[in-house]
């Protein structure tokens, strides 16, 4: 009996250790990303979903040179493959790509879509501002953000398009799943 008992307490510790949760996103280089709930990093905000942590305060005032930086950076992942979990050139989603782009202006964002959602402060479609990030839902999950660049157009990654797209906001399908605005930027 005692045999069989090591057998099994040495399973449970495999499953266990390698395990992850079903919102977890996988990179294209297999890596397993787990959220934001441990301690923040000097470079980014506080994960909002964390215990005793209420709205984000913006990490700066914000420029129109930054905005521009995120709309230009956005712009130069135009073409780039969609990749569910994707997170590199060879092929990216939307919440990777969201991700990479705030990166290279100095902001750590959660991974996912939801997370994301949860993480920025919910804004007004006329407070839009370009570097903004707007969220659309399937059912009771946001499960897709783009980047506003201005003009009435976003960026992001489209799994339809198989590919990094810009295309007007108010497309018919998107307007339908639309679920509102957020700012990560002050």
């Amino acid at each position: 009996m005692m045999r069989y008992a090591k057998h099994i307490a040495f399973l449970l510790l495999v499953i266990f250790a390698s395990g992850c949760a079903s919102s977890v996103r996988f990179s294209s280089n297999k890596t397993c990303e787990t959220t934001q709930k441990d301690e923040p990093r000097a470079t980014e905000m506080p994960y909002k979903g964390s215990p005793n942590i209420g709205k984000i305060e913006p990490k700066q005032e914000s420029s129109s040179e930054e905005r521009e930086k995120i709309v230009k950076i956005a712009q130069s992942w135009l073409g780039t493959p969609y990749v569910w979990g994707g997170n590199t050139r060879n092929g990216v989603d939307c919440s990777g790509l969201v991700k990479i782009v705030y990166e290279q202006v100095g902001l750590n964002l959660p991974r996912t879509a939801q997370q994301q959602y949860d993480y920025a402060n919910k804004i007004s479609n006329r407070e839009l501002q370009p570097g903004d990030l707007l969220f659309f839902r399937k059912g009771n999950k946001i499960s897709h953000v783009a980047i506003y660049i201005g003009k009435g157009e976003i960026i992001h990654s489209s799994s339809s398009a198989k590919s990094v797209i810009k295309q007007p906001f108010n497309d018919s399908y998107l307007s339908s799943i639309y679920a509102g605005a957020g700012r990560v930027l002050n």
